[in-house]
């Protein structure tokens, strides 16, 4: 497997899976007060709606992996899966998760490639910029990336980004996802999820 040991020929293969998914959609703000910067953005200092509050997730993303590269250290008929989970308190905290992992030909999860990055959050403001949808910005608290079987392995993920769109579909969110390398960014379209919180 080039000389690579499992644990690295696993590793690099995650890292290069093309996870970018580009999505559309409007976006309706709440009505606020708006404030002008330096580059001609507006920055609408709101408190975060407490009817956003509540878990959200996404449907799973499915990639079929066929370069050769992914099929060496895979086989062939593998696909990456990918999931993502968001819950939001009235308070406009929140916790981000992307969960991944690889599965074989058969369905079965590759020993190894269960991956979790987690993002702990708190919204910001809503800003409107030229040339792009209005969304909700964060500060991130703290944020690392493990793999499942391997708890020690956890590391920062220092200079993540994540912005929330807020659609005209109720019970419909969308977020984008901002690695500071680029490898792995992504938007994706978040639903109320089980036991989510009434109000939007």
């Amino acid at each position: 497997m080039f000389g690579f040991t499992r644990r690295q020929a696993l590793t690099l293969a995650l890292a290069l899976l093309p996870l970018t998914v580009p999505l559309h959609g409007q976006v309706t703000p709440p009505a606020s007060q708006p404030r002008a910067d330096d580059e001609g953005s507006t920055t609408n200092r709101t408190v975060f709606p407490a009817s956003l509050a509540g878990r959200w997730q996404s449907a799973p993303f499915e990639l079929a992996l066929t370069s050769d590269f992914h099929i060496s250290v895979y086989g062939s008929g593998a696909r990456s899966v990918r999931s993502v989970t968001m819950t939001l308190e009235p308070s406009g905290k929140g916790a981000f998760r992307v969960t991944s992992h690889v599965r074989d030909r058969r369905g079965r999860v590759v020993p190894g490639t269960q991956e979790i990055q987690e993002v702990r959050f708190e919204v910001g403001d809503l800003v409107e910029e030229p040339g792009r949808q209005p969304h909700y910005t964060s500060r991130v608290a703290h944020a690392e990336r493990r793999f499942a079987d391997e708890p020690a392995s956890a590391s920062p993920r220092d200079g993540v980004k994540l912005a929330i769109y807020v659609l005209d579909r109720p019970g419909t969110l969308e977020v984008r996802f901002d690695t500071p390398e680029g490898t792995g960014s992504f938007w994706e379209t978040l639903r109320r999820g089980t036991g989510a919180k009434p109000g939007a």
